[in-house]
C-alpha cells in the first residue's frame, strides 16, 4: 500500500492487479491457488519466486479440487497458503493483501498430495484443466439462460405462483450433519406477504460452526425459531413443500443433497437458482455470486451479521429472486 498513491486505504487483489498493470483473468479470482499466484505478482521481485517455486518447494503438497460449479483447479490447504504468504512477506518485507479461501463446503478433493517438480510441469498439467473449465463455464452460462427463459414463461402463465425459497446449514467439518433448515413462502404478486420458518435441529445442538462460517442459528430475524428433531423437521418440510409451485435456492447444488440425506425429496418440483439467474441477468459480475454479493449488487438492504442462519438466508434468497425476476 505504501508503494501506491491516490488509491484506497485498503486494496482488493483485483484493484492491485489493475493498478499495477499486471495481466490477469478476473474469471479465476476467488480461487485460493489462482489468488495466491496473483498475490505473488503484486510485486515484481516475487515473479522469480513463483517461477522457481516448485523446484524450491518439492515437498509442498498440492491438491486437485473440483469446485461446486464443476471446474477443477490446483489448490493448496489454508495452512500451506499461510506458510507461503509468510515466506513471501519475509522475503519482500511487505504486507501482502489477504485473499479469499475456498470453503470446504464448495470443493471436492479429487487428488491429495499432487506434486510438480518444476514450473513447466505445473503449466502442462494446468492448461488442459483451463480448457475444460472454459467449456464447463460456457455450459453453465447456457443453463443459466435456459433458467431465465423458463422463469419468464412460468411467470407469464402463472403470475400468482407460490414460490418457496429454502436454505440448509450444515456442520462445517461434516456436511452430513444438519444444523438448521429454513424456508419462506412468497407469491411474487404480493412479495410483502411472506411466511418464514426456521428449525434448529435439536439433536445436533452440540455441533458449532466457527472456523469457516459463524454460528448464527439463534439469530433468526424474520420469525420465531423452533427447536425440533431432524425427523420432525423433515416432516414439516415435506408438508409445506406440497404447497409450493416452484422452489428457489442460492447455489443449491449441495442443499438438495443435504435434504435427501434428511429423507426429503425435491423430485417433481421445478427449482430456480439465484446464482444461475444472476449469471444470465447481471452483466460485468463474477461467474459465481455469493448471496452477500448479490444482495449488495441488487441494492437490497440486509444485515451481514445474521447471514449463515438458514431462515435468514432463505428470506434473503427470496428477496434476491424477486429482484432478479423483475429484470426478465
Amino acid at each position: 500500500m505504501a508503494l501506491l498513491t491516490g488509491g484506497p486505504m485498503f486494496y482488493s487483489l483485483k484493484r492491485l492487479l489493475s493498478d499495477l498493470e499486471i495481466e490477469f483473468d478476473e474469471d479465476v479470482l476467488h480461487n485460493a491457488g489462482n489468488d495466491a499466484v496473483y498475490t505473488m505478482k503484486t510485486r515484481a521481485d516475487c515473479v522469480g519466486f513463483f517461477h522457481h517455486f516448485h523446484r524450491n518447494h518439492p515437498r509442498l503438497p498440492f491438491m486437485i479440487g473440483e469446485l461446486f460449479d464443476g471446474t477443477t483447479h490446483v489448490v493448496v490447504s489454508v495452512e500451506e497458503y499461510v506458510g507461503i504468504k509468510d515466506e513471501l512477506q519475509r522475503k519482500t518485507r511487505q504486507s501482502l493483501p489477504d485473499v479469499s479461501y475456498i470453503n470446504d463446503r464448495d470443493v471436492t478433493i479429487k487428488e491429495e498430495r499432487k506434486s510438480f517438480p518444476h514450473y513447466q510441469s505445473y503449466r502442462d498439467f494446468s492448461m488442459p484443466l483451463k480448457v475444460e473449465n472454459d467449456r464447463i463455464k460456457a455450459s453453465r452460462k447456457e443453463e443459466a439462460n435456459q433458467q431465465v427463459t423458463l422463469l419468464g414463461s412460468s411467470l407469464k402463465h402463472k403470475p400468482d405462483a407460490r414460490f418457496m425459497a429454502f436454505d440448509v446449514e450444515t456442520y462445517e467439518h461434516d456436511k452430513s450433519i444438519t444444523l438448521e433448515i429454513g424456508y419462506v413462502f412468497v407469491n411474487l404478486d404480493k412479495p410483502e406477504e411472506k411466511e418464514a420458518f426456521h428449525y434448529i435441529i435439536e439433536e445436533n445442538l452440540h455441533y458449532t460452526n466457527k472456523d469457516y462460517v459463524p454460528d448464527n442459528r439463534e439469530r433468526f430475524k424474520f420469525g420465531t425459531s423452533q427447536r425440533m428433531s431432524l425427523e420432525k423437521t423433515a416432516e414439516k418440510f415435506k408438508q409445506h413443500i406440497a404447497d409450493a409451485d416452484f422452489l428457489v435456492t442460492h447455489a443449491g447444488h449441495h442443499d438438495e443433497e443435504y435434504l435427501a440425506g434428511c429423507g426429503i425429496s425435491l423430485e417433481g418440483k421445478q427449482m430456480f437458482d439465484t446464482q444461475a439467474l444472476a449469471m444470465a441477468l447481471l452483466t460485468g459480475g463474477p461467474n459465481s455470486y455469493s448471496l452477500k454479493r448479490l444482495l449488495s449488487d441488487l441494492e437490497i438492504e440486509f444485515d451481514e451479521d445474521i447471514l449463515h442462519n438458514a431462515g435468514n438466508d432463505a428470506v434473503y434468497t427470496m428477496k434476491v429472486f424477486h429482484a432478479l425476476s423483475k429484470k426478465i
